[in-house]
């Protein structure tokens, strides 16, 4: 069943939907000899039971480990003997499963991804290493605030939802999980209605189509809709007391999520406001004060909602003023906009980075994977690149009105300040 009539795709894309609910998509890049292709799915933390915290990240690392018919071992070295790069990454929303190679070894891991998504084992031996290996990295979380000060900030920014879970998960939660976890977690998300393969590079869309409907054409089942997710973002302070020298910020506040029609003018602003060395907060807090080590500014996007993120590292003498530029930059940036030049510089940087981006398969892999999931729609770079540049100073006062990056603001610290130290009268609800 080619579900692509009626739909206005750009050319070189492509779309394919089986009987039983899996879609396709594709971009061919006629200049490459590689393929990306994934497999995106509704398997991830804000689909994890409650109780069973870590398991979405736990899965993606078994999901290698062995299928009924290769053990972990022999897996591997087929997939090293096509020179196949592999992997998986877990979202709050979404898990890929992808793959890289030569376009001529395509065939042979799509057979390979056959055995790794329909008949993996998850095997007890090969548990407790990956057990171990996870919880290494939450030990190594925990003693890294800059990567910690984030799951705080999103903790409290997506009260009332799923999507405040640390991705990681807990190590409470890691030691209990079982194999009978990991299995019921196949059972329930890993199913064709709520999958979709991704594909770009340099290959033979017929020839795609006809080797899945082959290997996955007898997948069934059906998977429970995505719990919705209704974040209530408040003003909010919230504290980690950690001695030492160091006082690490993460601040977040709504702001335009990927199906907003103002989503680019939102990422001109964010890279305006701290995407690169040349933006108001790295001016201002940094060099004209050298108040930070580091501080940067961008956006961050779900379904139910977006955010604009600020991290600033500064040490404790400092952090005060620190949040006191920080916030009047937030002010300013409300009151006035974004100049002119600034405008054109973030335009260009975002169209640099976007570029570069697009020339390979993986990116566009996933960029249309997104594009698909989130809008139903496939964006060639051409139009992303006319996107930018049609942002004007004015659409950007616009989102600015809308979405104030001065509230609902979550702001988070880790460091040895108390809120007054830090904080005091900066802020009318702390």
């Amino acid at each position: 069943m080619d579900s692509q009539q009626g739909l206005q795709l750009p050319p070189d894309f492509f779309y394919h939907r089986l009987p039983n609910g899996l879609e396709m998509i594709g971009q061919y890049m006629p200049s490459l000899r590689s393929v990306t292709f994934g497999f995106q799915l509704d398997a991830a933390v804000i689909h994890e039971p409650e109780d069973k915290s870590g398991l979405a990240h736990l899965f993606e690392y078994m999901l290698f480990q062995g299928t009924k018919e290769k053990d972990a071992r022999t897996l591997n070295e087929a997939f090293e003997s096509l020179g196949a790069r592999k992997g998986t990454s877990t979202s709050l929303e979404t898990t890929q499963v992808w793959a890289q190679i030569v376009n001529t070894k395509l065939d042979a891991t799509l057979d390979l991804f056959h055995e790794v998504l329909l008949m993996p084992t998850f095997p007890r031996d090969e548990l407790e290493q990956m057990r171990n290996i996870i919880l290494q990295e939450i030990r190594r979380r925990d003693d890294e605030p800059m990567s910690r000060i984030f799951d705080l900030a999103r903790l409290h920014f997506y009260a009332g939802s799923a999507l405040g879970r640390p991705i990681y998960g807990t190590a409470e939660g890691v030691r209990a999980l079982q194999q009978e976890d990991l299995v019921a977690f196949w059972q329930e998300r890993y199913r064709p209605n709520n999958a979709l393969l991704s594909i770009a590079g340099n290959f033979d869309w017929e020839q795609v189509v006809a080797k899945i409907e082959r290997l996955f054409s007898d997948w069934q089942g059906a998977a429970s809709p995505s719990p919705e997710q209704h974040p209530r973002p408040s003003n909010t302070v919230v504290l980690e007391h950690q001695e030492g020298k160091q006082e690490h910020l993460g601040l977040m506040v709504p702001f335009p999520n990927y199906t907003h029609p103002d989503y680019y003018a939102a990422q001109i602003i964010g890279e305006a406001l701290g995407g690169n060395m040349a933006s108001r907060l790295f001016v201002e807090v940094r060099e004209k004060r050298g108040l930070v080590y580091s501080v940067s500014a961008g956006l961050s996007s779900n379904k139910a909602i977006g955010s604009l993120r600020i991290y600033a590292g500064t040490t404790p003498e400092q952090g005060h003023e620190c949040l006191a530029v920080i916030l009047n930059e937030l002010r300013r940036l409300r009151e006035e906009g974004l100049t002119e030049d600034e405008l054109e510089r973030a335009r260009v940087q975002l169209k640099s980075e976007h570029i570069m981006r697009s020339e390979g398969s993986g990116a566009r892999m996933s960029a249309n994977a997104r594009s698909w999931w989130y809008e139903r729609r496939l964006r060639t770079p051409h139009e992303v690149k006319e996107a930018i540049d049609a942002v004007t100073a004015e659409q950007v006062m616009r989102v600015l009105q809308e979405f104030s990056p001065l509230q609902p603001l979550t702001v988070a610290a880790i460091g040895p300040l108390s809120s007054e130290e830090l904080v005091g009268d900066l802020l009318p609800f702390s």
